[in-house]
């Protein structure tokens, strides 16, 4: 009997070993497999965005083609550019020693380009670790560009893609979203304290919330300042788009924070 139970468990770990080593060249051939960076994109008319393959052989080349020309163009190297409103596919064929190994699609809709963008907040308040989604409101409303956003201050309130704010530290900082054309809008943000986030929620304002900070000692100031010497301060400008991004067109998946 006790062999027996022996012998079980011996079958028992050899199998669990199999199944590992299957699922190793499972996952390892699950890599080396052809893929897009994304399946579908949206794309401003007369802007760009590049198709990209990844997993490509060292010895293969891909080649790319639209169905529609007329509503999207698509270079030998993946950069796809929105010629009029409308949709296609764009196919990558992986191609090995003259023969098509892989064969990739990606929906491809051309829209109208955005001409202005607005946020639905000005201002925002938040306690440090508070999260907040600014929405832009982009017109026109059948425009298929998003907004840029960017954060004045990462260190004090970040921002995501979708524009999820995120308090990071106490201080101010200034959400922008921006557009192609160099359209932009913004919000400032105030990450306070716990205890002046209470006196903002209690007195439903800020008046007299920054004025104490403001005015609040400085313990790193030194006691005899002409007794310092001047230090530079580098000032970082807002940002400008000054010429268009590669990558204008915005993947209609889902974005994660």
């Amino acid at each position: 009997m006790e062999r027996r139970f022996k012998a079980a468990g011996l079958v028992f770990i050899l199998a669990l070993i199999v199944m590992c080593f299957v699922s190793t060249v499972d996952a390892k051939a699950a890599e080396d497999v052809a893929r897009l960076n994304v399946s579908e994109v949206a794309i401003a008319k007369d802007n760009t965005f590049r198709l990209r393959v990844y997993n490509v052989p060292r010895n293969a080349r891909v080649v790319y083609r639209s169905s529609d020309n007329s509503v999207a163009y698509v270079d030998n190297r993946g950069y796809i550019t929105g010629i009029s409103n409308g949709e296609c596919v764009v196919t990558a064929t992986v191609v090995t020693g003259g023969s098509a190994t892989d064969t990739l699609k990606c929906s491809v809709t051309v829209g109208p380009a955005a001409v202005s963008v607005k946020l639905t907040k000005t201002e925002l308040v938040l306690l440090t670790g508070m999260k907040k989604t600014l929405k832009a409101i982009v017109s026109p409303l059948n425009t298929v560009e998003k907004p840029l956003f960017y954060s004045s201050d990462k260190e004090i309130a970040s921002v995501t893609s979708i524009g999820r704010v995120r308090a990071k530290s106490i201080g101010e900082a200034v959400i922008y979203a921006f557009l192609v054309n160099g359209e932009a809008a913004e919000c400032k943000v105030y990450v306070l304290s716990e205890e002046d986030y209470a006196r903002y929620i209690e007195a439903g304002s800020l008046e007299g919330i920054l004025d104490d900070n403001q005015n609040g000692d400085d313990p790193d100031e030194p006691e005899n300042p002409d007794d310092e010497q001047d230090t530079e301060v580098t000032v970082t400008p807002t940002p400008e788009i000054t010429s268009q991004p590669e990558a204008t067109a915005v993947p209609t998946g889902t974005v994660q924070d």
